[in-house]
């Protein structure tokens, strides 16, 4: 008998009802990992979710940042170009200024020339030198800057125009402001990779500074077309270079430097377009 017993005991014991039952705890596991199951997540994808949420808002903030800077440079530019196309105005309109520009031009007086020359250059080095981020030296020197080029611009046009030629002025701004235009949108949209033309623009420019130079010794090396297509070329690629800089390379910190750039590349267009269309006109 008591082995009998002993054996209904063990019997007893090895029942299904016996067994112990899981804990709230196990049970738990085994709900959220069918949850889980059930909604297709692996335990790496909950992982990268998080870092994919927070790389997104990275990008997000950083197009915000670059959206904010391309508006203070284009909003720069073009308190510019408003400055320079009324003071041009005013120096082709008004008969006392034109005069006066007519007749430093027919003596060949450089002593006005020189007058803007040193504080445009004084202003751009200056702000190059580490003024650029101080408030509000940088906006002085950069409007210092833009009266500069703004009358040196204006004494062109008033010797063009009183020289009988008026309307190719009207013509060289109409051209220029379609290739700015066009080149700009070109640069924005196309998602191309304009970093090359950054060398092959130096070698450029610093050819035309040194042809520049020697023609004031010699003056056919300037006075032809081939010249001033070279140069109206350069500042169409420049064009090009400095908005996909702004876009892609530029600190958003530098906004007046590249709002200059930007206001030079169409200044110096305009002139070489400017040229051109006087040298047509000569020929005809």
């Amino acid at each position: 008998m008591p082995r009998a017993k002993a054996t209904g005991a063990g019997n007893r014991s090895s029942t299904p009802g016996r067994k112990a039952k899981p804990s709230a705890e196990g049970a738990g596991e085994r709900t959220d990992a069918h949850q889980q199951a059930q909604a297709g997540l692996s335990h790496e994808e909950q992982l990268v979710e998080p870092a994919v949420k927070t790389n997104g808002a990275k990008t997000l903030s950083e197009n915000t940042v670059r959206h904010g800077f391309l508006q203070k440079v284009y909003g720069i530019l073009a308190v510019q170009m408003l400055t320079t196309v009324g003071i041009a105005a005013c120096c082709m309109l008004m008969p006392t200024i034109r005069n006066a520009f007519l007749h430093m031009s027919a003596s060949e007086n450089w002593l006005f020339k020189l007058g803007l020359f040193i504080p445009t250059m004084f202003s751009l080095l200056v702000l190059q030198c580490g003024a650029k981020n101080e408030y509000p030296a940088n906006y002085m020197l950069l409007s210092l800057f833009t009266l500069g080029i703004a009358l040196d611009v204006g004494y062109v046009c008033a010797v063009v125009h009183g020289l009988g030629y008026g309307d190719l002025i009207l013509q060289a701004f109409g051209v220029t402001a379609m290739i700015f235009v066009g080149l700009s949108a070109y640069a924005m949209y196309s998602e191309k990779d304009f970093s090359y033309m950054g060398a092959f623009l130096s070698v450029a420019l610093w050819g035309l500074v040194l042809t520049g130079l020697a023609g004031l010794f010699f003056p056919f090396m300037v006075s032809n077309l081939a010249y001033s297509f070279i140069g109206a070329l350069t500042f169409c690629g420049y064009i090009l270079y400095d908005t996909w800089r702004l876009q892609h390379k530029e600190g958003i910190d530098n906004y007046i430097v590249a709002a200059i750039e930007l206001y030079l590349d169409i200044v110096n267009l305009f002139l070489f377009i400017l040229k051109i269309l006087l040298q047509a006109k000569k020929k005809k």
